[in-house]
């Protein structure tokens, strides 16, 4: 490979080199070496060994290569670095998470370096669309204008080595809200008390969309629910006051 290249450990390295002999003579071999270790021998092109499974660290590679009369030259060292990658997922939004479209929202991944590295950026995509880079923890990228859909989301953590990993795909939803309105009692309709009254909602949901139920409130206090049309609550018994349903 390319001096400094940088791998992902556990690491499978294809280690390719050039051999020429000299006018008359041909190569008889070419053997490949990690240090003074020698991981394997070719006796014809292309001379090119895999080496697998290499764990993390930094390694020298040479080529020597041995012509047909014993003659041998070892080629210049390049180094190599297998590198353990850098782990990182999403943390927010949760899996599934549905937002109103136009939405606005923060997606936020954790990401660790390997010891002795540090992590360089975190990018977040829309399936293959960047949409943003952090360098620095938090690692969030704000999201604005999310028009209705469904979308993949991941982050890339690349490391101080080069190192890269992408994190599980989350799916979020920008969804265009359901339209709702009282349609009686009327506002500022006023009852005998103890009164009887039937609060009656008309919902709507956008194209494609079904209406899931209907809650009916006084302030913050849930009176009820219903799942299908007409959408409609008789609240009893109600004591001398003023409402905001």
């Amino acid at each position: 490979p390319a001096n400094n290249a940088v791998f992902s450990a556990p690491a499978t390295i294809a280690i390719t080199a050039s051999a020429t002999p000299a006018s008359g003579n041909t190569i008889s071999k070419v053997d490949l070496y990690q240090g003074s270790t020698l991981l394997g021998t070719k006796t014809s092109s292309p001379y090119t060994y895999s080496w697998t499974s290499v764990a993390a660290g930094t390694y020298s590679l040479t080529a020597k290569a041995t012509d047909n009369k014993g003659s041998a030259t070892t080629s210049s060292a390049v180094t190599v670095i297998s590198n353990t990658p850098p782990t990182v997922s999403i943390t927010a939004p949760a899996n599934n998470a549905v937002f109103n479209a136009p939405a606005t929202f923060a997606i936020t991944a954790s990401a660790t370096p390997a010891s002795g590295n540090t992590i360089a950026k975190v990018d977040f995509y829309n399936g293959s669309t960047l949409l943003g880079t952090a360098t620095a923890s938090p690692y969030t990228y704000n999201w604005t204008g999310v028009a209705a859909g469904s979308y993949s989301l991941t982050a890339k953590a690349t490391d101080s080595k080069g190192s890269v990993t992408t994190s599980s795909a989350i799916t979020v939803v920008s969804d265009t809200p359901p339209t709702v309105s009282i349609t009686a009692p009327a506002n500022n309709v006023v009852f005998t008390a103890p009164a009887t009254i039937a609060i009656t909602a008309t919902a709507t949901a956008a194209s494609g969309n079904t209406i899931s139920k209907v809650d009916f409130y006084n302030g913050s206090t849930l009176l009820g629910t219903k799942t299908a049309s007409p959408y409609t609550y008789s609240w009893t018994s109600v004591a001398a006051g003023t409402y905001t349903l």
